[in-house]
């Protein structure tokens, strides 16, 4: 049965090379373009399955209840308490990314991006793969003790195994030989949970106690800088650890902040963290909902192309489908035969999909901004998937046609009778219609997202956005003022400061504090460490009191400068010499961005700092960025020679804050660009099909008078009505989407009309340039010649 579906299937095919080259071409684009968007959303959806026990681990989570803010960060101590007092927690261990790390290589200190501080049990805990006979619980047993990857393996120690071999290692600026206790393959890519080598958690306790000048990071419950994940018993839920979380800060209270601790499923990390500060790396389920709805309006694009010129073509199918009938087949055996011929299609074109998903790979990886890999352990979960959506494309693509043509009676189809051409007409404007709407959809979309993009580089943001280099010093960097002071002479360098964390900020610090007329209400304030001149670096103007100033010794630890929108929410009038925290206030700046514009101005709090310098940010003459960097190496070179001069450049780093919507902007366009060609080639099959149908009509018009323009315009006509139809209908529903994208952004652009006429244009110059060459080629043709014909 099989065999005779596929013999008729092909014998149709090469009979209908047109029919079939635009089917295969259109289908093969929108297969390919739904592989690549569905090895992603496989990828995205696989992360932390790598890891055998996942539904046992988890990360604690600290949730501050008078910010309404929840991050992964917690005590150093959290981790041993939760192993003593709660039987269900089988494990528990902190960790911490480590980015001071640098191991040496011949005479070169070379960094270890990727390093993490750690305890033994991290290795029972999740999948991580040793290489040998190892004892897994006493690798880091040790303060010296270093566990490789097997990638930074092969780098340091090429061709033999390091395991029992020392490396020297730099760690907070302290030299450390190191004794290798393991190596363990490298940590799949779909796991939230990295490291290219690990060292023991102490290494971690340092920085935190000289950063804030204490001696008991160990033990405090004030300092949040670790990751604790734990192991639960197989039997037990997450609501009953819950639940006893919240006698934790009863028992053990932080002098800060009031928290309390939950947990969070390992599977839930990487897309459940949309909420979280601090998150680390995170996925998106908004963007497998978006790109998943692109994928399916691409594939229902390419079957509207099947079901448009299967019908055009049914005219000559109908008598042998009559004939068939005649002999004895009945609804189902043409309706399988029928199917069977669109499945065999789709077939036909999944080597060809293939072949350009591998081709598009790696471009589509910039765009999702993610390496999309071919991961072995999902190697089946592809196979399986490419196979099943390939067939149902073939299916769905053929159950309308298959459907109509079985229920030809045969009388009508061999007496030429059926009076379903107007019903078809209709139907097939109906499909145009729909692609049409998609396409004016992805085109308006794109324009709103390229406006908001646009819009996000170029407002103002209350300070300078361009001719700003940013200088990462690092943690405990010991020779700030030497730095800044050797830099400042430079011709073109007009003036550097540092602060703690520069701007645009990624993250933040709050503190809470009564409102002034009314102390029940509390405000949260966010917080900014600063040195002076910062504020004239970056060119943020006070609009009341004065800036920071070396002639007054109170400023380093006993003044502080508010930004307007503090004021405001704060209830303060006349601010200035008011007391904030036992500080003084002393001027107020101008609201000014502090992060970028999907959030609003926060209050802020900007204080003085000299010991928690991280960044340097200094001003320099337009055009003259080539030579001052140099300069800026050069010097950094004389004062911290073993660290590495790791710089940016404001106009980078505010570009990197709204790389989504770049992206997002550039990906609705190319799928615009995707939509658009399978639903031309459509339109010009269908084009094709209808001119050779219509050679009659054509040819008494003309007999008759008609001029070509005329001919020409009856072809046109219909299609402009259907582009404006369209272009209305791609209205509201790109209004009601992007309306709910730009409320991500405090600050946005409008939903302009002119959007909608952009498309509606782009729209008919296609589908004029598609439809004009036949129905030009169709205008010129000889009567006598097409009357002989019919």
């Amino acid at each position: 049965m099989f065999k005779n579906y596929l013999k008729t299937a092909l014998r149709f095919l090469k009979r209908n090379k047109i029919f079939a080259g635009i089917n295969m071409l259109g289908l093969s684009i929108a297969l390919a373009v739904s592989f690549i968007i569905l090895l992603y959303i496989i990828n995205e959806l696989s992360y932390n399955y790598c890891h055998k026990n996942r539904n046992q681990i988890f990360r604690v989570l600290n949730n501050y209840s008078e910010f309404k803010t929840t991050q992964p960060g917690t005590p150093y101590i959290l981790a041993s308490t939760l192993k003593e007092e709660f039987p269900q927690v089988e494990k528990a261990v902190n960790a911490q990314n480590l980015r001071s790390l640098r191991l040496k290589s011949g005479d070169e200190f070379i960094n270890v991006f990727g390093a993490v501080a750690t305890g033994s049990e991290i290795f029972d805990m999740f999948t991580i793969p040793l290489i040998g006979s190892l004892d897994a619980k006493k690798l880091l047993d040790n303060r010296n003790s270093i566990v490789l990857s097997k990638e930074i393996a092969e780098k340091f120690f090429p061709g033999e195994d390091p395991t029992g071999k020392g490396i020297v290692g730099l760690v907070n600026n302290e030299e450390q030989m190191f004794t290798v206790t393991g190596v363990f393959e490298d940590i799949p890519v779909n796991s939230t949970f990295r490291a290219k080598c690990f060292v023991n958690s102490e290494w971690t306790i340092g920085p935190i106690n000289d950063a804030f000048n204490i001696d008991n990071a160990e033990t405090s419950w004030e300092h949040d800088f670790w990751t604790t994940w734990v192991f639960l018993s197989d039997k037990v839920r997450q609501e009953e650890i819950d639940s006893q979380f919240r006698n934790l800060e009863t028992k053990y209270p932080s002098k800060g902040i009031k928290r309390t601790y939950s947990l969070q499923k390992l599977s839930d990390v990487y897309l459940k963290s949309e909420n979280l500060q601090n998150a680390g790396l995170r996925g998106d389920m908004k963007n497998i909902r978006l790109f998943s709805a692109i994928a399916f309006l691409i594939l229902l694009v390419a079957s509207i192309n099947y079901i448009m010129l299967s019908t055009a073509v049914s005219s000559g199918r109908s008598k042998e489908i009559g004939i068939r009938k005649t002999n004895g087949a009945g609804n189902n055996n043409i309706k399988n035969q029928l199917l069977s011929e669109s499945v065999i299609l789709a077939l036909l074109v999944l080597p060809i999909a293939l072949i350009l998903t591998w081709v598009g790979l790696p471009f589509a990886g910039k765009l999702f901004q993610t390496r999309l890999n071919i991961i072995d352990s999902n190697l089946f979960l592809y196979i399986l998937v490419y196979l099943a959506l390939t067939i149902l494309i073939g299916l769905t693509s053929g159950i309308y046609t298959s459907g109509w043509l079985s229920r030809l009676k045969v009388i009508d189809v061999l007496k030429s009778t059926s009076k379903s051409g107007n019903r078809k007409q209709n139907f097939r404007s109906f499909l145009i219609v729909i692609q049409l709407v998609i396409f004016c959809t992805f085109v308006s979309a794109t324009l709103i997202i390229r406006s908001q993009y646009n819009f996000a580089l170029t407002q103002n943001p209350g300070h300078h956005n361009s001719n700003i280099v940013l200088i990462d010093l690092g943690r405990n960097f010991k020779n700030y003022s030497a730095y800044i002071n050797s830099i400042q002479n430079y011709p073109n360098v007009i003036n550097a400061a540092g602060a703690m964390h520069s701007l645009p900020m990624l993250g933040g610090m709050s503190t809470m504090h009564p409102h002034f007329t009314n102390p029940e209400q509390q405000v949260k304030l966010e917080g900014m460490a600063i040195d002076f001149d910062f504020l004239k670096v970056m060119g943020i103007q006070v609009v009341e009191g004065r800036d920071f100033s070396r002639d007054f010794n109170s400023d380093l630890t006993q003044s502080v400068i508010l930004n307007e929108t503090a004021v405001r929410e704060l209830g303060i009038v006349d601010p200035v010499g008011k007391k904030l925290w036992g500080s003084t206030i002393i001027g107020v700046v101008k609201d000014f961005n502090l992060h970028s514009i999907h959030t609003g101005i926060p209050p802020l709090q900007i204080s003085m700092t000299d010991r928690y310098i991280q960044q340097v940010a200094v001003h320099y003459q337009p055009g003259t960025l080539g030579s001052v960097l140099p300069l800026l190496e050069t010097e950094w070179k004389e004062v911290a020679p073993d660290r590495p001069f790791s710089y940016t450049t404001i106009e980078d780093l505010i570009e990197g804050l709204y790389s989504t919507e770049k992206n997002l902007s550039t990906i609705v366009s190319i799928f615009a660009l995707f939509t658009l060609l399978i639903a031309a080639f459509g339109l010009f099959g269908l084009t094709l099909f209808v001119a050779r149908s219509r050679t009659k009509e054509i040819g008494i018009k003309k007999v008759f008078g008609s001029s070509e323009k005329s001919i020409i315009y009856s072809f046109l006509k219909e299609d402009f009505i259907m582009v404006v139809v369209a272009s209305i209908l791609a209205i509201p529903i790109t209004y009601y989407f992007m309306d709910k994208w730009l409320s991500n952004f405090s600050y946005k652009v409008d939903i302009k009309f002119w959007f909608f006429v952009v498309a509606f244009f782009i729209a008919m110059l296609v589908v004029l340039l598609t439809v004009l060459f036949h129905s030009f080629r169709a205008s010129r043709t000889n009567p006598v010649e097409t009357l002989r014909y019919e």
